[in-house]
């Protein structure tokens, strides 16, 4: 088999990655391997392949990269029940069996789910991460029928995952997006589309109840100012709270570390009574097959905005780092 593995990090992806031969692996008893058809890039990969989350996760390279995938299932392991050989399955694979960018895959079964089945296979590629990531956020935000929700950066792949979903929840929306994408996010049913490039979305959005932060950055104290007392921000590139620096392992001198730089952050937030949360992905059979009903019943509709062969993987890495993708950028692998 081949996969993309990662040598060094650093921000030459030309120098550091690069397609290997490996052994085809083999299932454990709670495992299937795929053939590969597609595999969808997400900022983490290329902050990894850059040494930006060393803290929390740094294997022995070189190793695999990638966490999108979906393909068809050629073995499986004795207690693999609910999934036959040839089954065309979807995931977002844990941590631990991390490298999707290649041509076969190992999978727990707990975390994989049958393709929707109105969709192509590079379309199922870029939905786990951003669907599962979207559904947890909205879950611990509590984000419920007639709230007003302000979604930071709405043309991207969390953003137009998170703009459909927020409407089938039943919530009024707000995004932000430039001038070129505004039509765009708008057909993905946004209410108020906010062109960050001559509009303030601080002024236009004020006074909903909940944030979703996709950006970081000073976005997030930027978020306090317009959210009602009592709100709610997720974020899932902002600031980190201490009880998901727990939930990842990370070492307590930098949880320390990370408290001192957020004191100020987080009295702002208490003033406010404002509940903060940065959301971690954590993907599961139950939640994929939710996104397949979703999509297959047309509330969902995935957005692709390149493909690259598998040859280019390194292309898909340097314009996925632009953040300019409306919507996924994805690797194809089979035929």
């Amino acid at each position: 088999m081949k996969a993309l593995r990662l040598h060094a990090y650093g921000k030459n992806f030309y120098k550091n990655l690069s397609v290997e031969e490996l052994d085809r692996p083999q299932p454990g008893i709670n495992d299937v391997v795929i053939e590969v058809d597609a595999a969808a890039l997400n900022p983490v990969d290329y902050k990894m392949a850059r040494g930006k989350v060393k803290i929390v996760l740094d294997p022995p390279k070189p190793f695999s990269l990638g966490f999108d995938v979906a393909g068809t299932i050629i073995a499986k392991g004795m207690n693999v029940l609910d999934f036959k050989i040839g089954d065309q399955i979807y995931a977002k694979v844990p941590w631990s069996q991390m490298g999707t960018i290649a041509t076969h895959c190992l999978i727990d079964q707990e975390y994989l789910a049958i393709v929707p089945s109105s969709i192509s296979m590079q379309e199922a590629a870029g939905l786990p991460l951003v669907g599962c990531t979207v559904m947890d956020s909205f879950r611990i935000g509590k984000l419920q029928k007639g709230m007003k929700i302000l979604i930071l950066g709405g043309s991207g792949g969390i953003g137009s995952f998170a703009i459909q979903y927020a409407k089938y929840l039943g919530a009024e929306v707000f995004t932000t997006t430039s001038t070129k994408n505004l039509e765009w996010v708008k057909a993905l049913g946004a209410d108020h589309v906010i062109d960050y490039t001559k509009e303030d979305y601080r002024k236009k959005a004020q006074g909903v109840d909940f944030v979703y932060d996709t950006l970081g950055g000073p976005h997030t104290s930027r978020s306090i100012r317009l959210i009602q007392k009592g709100g709610t921000i997720i974020s899932i590139a902002g600031h980190y709270d201490t009880d998901t620096l727990k939930e990842v392992g990370v070492p307590s001198i930098y949880i320390r570390i990370n408290q001192m730089a957020m004191s100020v952050l987080l009295l702002r937030m208490r003033l406010k009574k404002i509940t903060y949360k940065h959301v971690w992905s954590q993907p599961n059979r139950e939640k994929l097959e939710e996104i397949a009903r979703l999509v297959d019943a047309g509330k969902i509709r995935p957005i692709i905005d390149r493909v690259y062969p598998f040859e280019e993987a390194l292309d898909a890495f340097y314009y996925l780092q632009t953040n300019r993708a409306k919507g996924k950028v994805v690797v194809t692998i089979g035929k």
